[in-house]
């Protein structure tokens, strides 16, 4: 599938584009690897998992990451029944829960923005516990979430942290996660291109910052869940 390559610019950039509004959460211990992902998901209106005039209403968003050393994949957002056997994401072999090592989940039940990690399995159902990563903070007065995670938060057995030279990365946000597979009626849907299945292709070898409008993305009715900005930084961090 389609992934994205060219958007780039030195690090450092990212550090004016954005003024915090929100509150933030930070770990007990610091980052150990020395490298640090920071990933941005803005949306058309606010981060809203449960709107107080709707409250059956729930959203979920997710920051999916592969670290397999594949830029083929995926990861990809899961559009149709059976929406990739988990609600949200699937890829080139969900059936043996390639595509995806790792994800940042921010839900109701998910309010401090938890990491989670890929077992082996199925359809990426089988996952660790969560997670708090680095950071995870709401800007923007709430439409855009931002979350700091280590190198060592993102590896795996086959490719340890200090051995990450590539990532693949990909924004998906939804009001369902259908895990009957059964089609959903207003489902709504939102992820990186016009299918949900183009994702960033990151070198990690470099300081750099990806990012994108996501302009040709689908028509998302829900301004909560229509992703207009989207942006990975890979960054040095001293060991302090």
């Amino acid at each position: 599938m389609n992934y994205i390559r060219a958007i780039a610019f030195v690090a450092g950039v990212a550090a004016i584009l954005f003024t915090s509004t929100g509150c933030a959460k930070f770990p007990s211990t610091p980052p150990t690897s020395g490298k640090q992902l920071v990933l941005t998901l803005k949306v058309r209106g606010r981060i809203n998992p449960i709107d107080p005039a709707a409250p059956s209403i729930q959203r979920h968003y997710f920051i999916a990451i592969d670290n397999d050393n594949n830029p083929n994949t995926g990861p990809w957002a899961a559009v149709f029944p059976p929406y990739g056997g988990n609600g949200w994401v699937t890829s080139q072999d969900a059936e043996h829960s390639i595509g995806l090592t790792s994800f940042v989940q921010y839900d109701a039940t998910n309010t401090e923005g938890y990491l989670y990690g890929i077992l082996p399995g199925s359809f990426f159902l089988n996952v660790t516990s969560p997670e708090v990563p680095i950071r995870a903070e709401l800007l923007e007065g709430g439409s855009t979430l931002r979350v700091v995670v280590d190198f060592s938060q993102i590896a795996t057995t086959a490719i340890p942290a200090t051995e990450i030279k590539q990532l693949d990365v990909n924004f998906i946000t939804t009001n369902a996660l259908p895990l009957t597979g059964e089609f959903v009626p207003g489902r709504i849907w939102d992820g990186l291109g016009p299918s949900g299945q183009n994702y960033v292709n990151v070198d990690t070898t470099n300081d750099r910052l990806y990012y994108g409008y996501n302009a040709d993305g689908p028509a998302v009715t829900d301004p909560d869940l229509d992703i207009v900005y989207w942006s990975v930084e890979v960054q040095t961090v001293s060991s302090r």
